[in-house]
């Protein structure tokens, strides 16, 4: 089993990374009886030359990262930035551009992981790490490899804990009634970096985005597995694919998706109705991170759960209808005037919304049933749908 599967290293990081961050605690407390935390990198240590940033999970996370480097690079221009993640990451940094070097983690099994984790170590000491960015959410892993890295300055979120508070030396604030854009601004603004911008960088593919598909919208029916309990369930996207196809004669449905989602791909076709099948192309695990983007970038309208495509749908300016329950519109959704094209659909339910990485479990207390995500009807969704396309169709 690969370690990078969502379940699997959420255990091992609590199991095996407290005790060693317990460990790592008390080493350096012993090591630096006086132990000093800053609230911002103290000027004389500023521009920094070296900057290693950590994120190892949510792809909608590190696209949306690319506003903390564009803030970091655009204040300190001969900084390095050296982004450490796992290697199904690397095309989507490598597309946006968003370091100058990429370290990748090989969680392929225990033996490789650890191999990796020691040539990442040593790595980092010959390059003498300034200050490190960790924005992953309370994780030991994270913590352990920015402690472990050497760097005198270790930004992560805050946490009152022994095993966080004795290694993350310059604490950031973790608000959830804030954007993420606004909460990784705070790491700017920690780093010296006045007046932060907030929005996140677009993706440049080299498509013409003016060659739009004719008559064609795009459709994510899937969720990563950080939470399945974001899918609308597959009765309803098929419901809704017939409404809009039954609705929509001279119109058609390009289905997208990773390798991994192809059988769920398969198995929400084989519910539509004879009559629409043909109308749906289903290209789940047949393209490229290049060519998902690309495809993207030309559709009129994607409709998507909560999940990482959305957030690449923003980033090549596509419209999207996107539906959410168990994740926070007020922490991931469309933020500011990017609301002006980005429609949400959000029952929120008391216990809405339930997915805290490393907090709570998604899910958890509605057993996986998920009724914030039941409660979307379809026909809501192809009203939004209608408004999209009266202007479209006006065009």
């Amino acid at each position: 089993m690969r370690i990078e599967k969502i379940g699997f290293f959420k255990f091992i990081d609590h199991w095996v990374g407290s005790p060693i961050c317990l460990l790592l605690g008390l080493l350096n407390r012993l090591c630096h009886p006086v132990y000093k935390r800053y609230l911002s990198i103290p000027s004389e240590f500023l521009p920094p030359k070296t900057i290693l940033l950590i994120k190892f999970f949510g792809l909608g996370s590190i696209t949306l990262a690319s506003s903390l480097v564009s803030n970091v690079r655009r204040a300190y221009k001969d900084s390095k930035i050296i982004f450490l993640t796992f290697k199904d990451n690397v095309p989507i940094l490598e597309t946006m551009a968003l370091a100058d070097e990429i370290l990748v983690i090989d969680a392929k099994n225990i033996f490789v992981l650890i191999g990796s984790i020691v040539k990442t170590v040593l790595y980092c000491h010959r390059r003498k790490i300034d200050i490190v960015m960790d924005i992953e959410f309370y994780s030991k892993f994270s913590t352990i490899m920015s402690f472990l890295s050497g760097a005198p300055f270790r930004m992560g979120f805050y946490l009152a804990r022994f095993w966080r508070d004795s290694l993350v030396n310059v604490p950031v604030y973790f608000n959830p009634s804030r954007h993420i854009l606004e909460i990784y601004g705070m790491f700017a603004s920690a780093m010296g970096i006045e007046k932060p911008q907030f929005y996140p960088e677009g993706i440049e593919i080299g498509a013409d985005k003016s060659k739009k598909l004719p008559r064609t919208i795009g459709m994510n029916i899937h969720a990563s597995d950080l939470a399945l309990v974001r899918r609308w369930p597959l009765s309803k996207f098929v419901a809704l694919t017939q409404l809009f196809l039954n609705k929509y004669s001279d119109w058609n449905i390009i289905l997208t998706g990773t390798k991994d989602e192809t059988p769920y791909s398969k198995e929400f076709l084989s519910l539509l109705a004879p009559e629409f099948k043909n109308r749906v192309t289903d290209l789940t695990g047949q393209m490229s991170l290049k060519g998902f983007l690309e495809k993207l970038s030309q559709l009129p309208l994607f409709i998507t759960n909560d999940t990482g495509p959305f957030h690449l749908a923003k980033a090549v300016d596509t419209p999207t209808i996107s539906l959410w329950g168990p994740g926070s519109v007020d922490l991931y959704g469309p933020y500011g005037q990017e609301k002006e094209q980005h429609e949400v659909i959000y029952k929120r339910f008391p216990c809405s919304p339930c997915l805290y990485v490393y907090r709570t479990d998604p899910g958890f207390f509605c057993r996986q049933k998920a009724p914030c995500m039941e409660a979307i009807e379809p026909a809501e969704v192809l009203v939004l749908i209608d408004q999209r396309l009266k202007v479209l169709i006006k065009d």
